[in-house]
């Protein structure tokens, strides 16, 4: 039995070097750099997804008040036109409106709603009415630029919907 080491047999098995170490960190954060820029287009994605939800319940909002005043063709209004300036709160208790009325107080109130930045990024309303079909046009424009990118509609998205009186 020999009591004397053979430093020749030994073998190098001491763990990972600094350099291993090193691109083991960077490949992980190259991962970690990933899933965030992937986590802040979800995130984006989800908010445009939510504008858009809020300008088509709008849009039918819109259609359900026409089609309670049935019978009033008033309901026209342009990008560019104001509202009519309401006299009666016909949202107030009893408190009795007439069917032109009711279209300038739901106009005002639609309107609001469409306009305000919580509700829609710049959102303006157009509704057209074409007498000899019976149908109206509710159109909402806005602000579309969170998703990056001014493409052939300028930053701006229009939805629409029809409805037949």
């Amino acid at each position: 039995m020999s009591l004397i080491r053979n430093n020749s047999s030994r073998t190098n098995a001491g763990g990972f070097t600094l350099l291993e170490v090193m691109i083991c960190l960077f490949i992980l954060a190259g991962g970690i750099l990933g899933m965030t820029a992937m986590q802040i287009e979800g995130l984006k994605y989800n908010k445009a997804a939510f504008t858009e939800s809020q300008a088509l319940f709008l849009l039918n909002d819109m259609a359900e008040r026409i089609r309670a005043n049935r019978g009033n063709d008033a309901y026209v209004l342009d990008f560019t036109e104001t509202a009519p300036t309401q006299s009666v709160d016909c949202g107030a208790a009893n408190t009795y409106c007439t069917s032109n009325q009711m279209v300038i107080w739901d106009l005002n109130q639609w309107r609001s709603k469409v306009e305000d930045n919580d509700y829609l990024p710049q959102g303006q309303s157009r509704i057209l009415y074409d007498n000899p079909s019976r149908v109206f046009t509710i159109s909402i424009r806005y602000d579309w630029t969170q998703l990056g990118g001014l493409d052939i509609t300028n930053g701006q998205r229009t939805v629409s919907i029809t409805t037949r009186m």
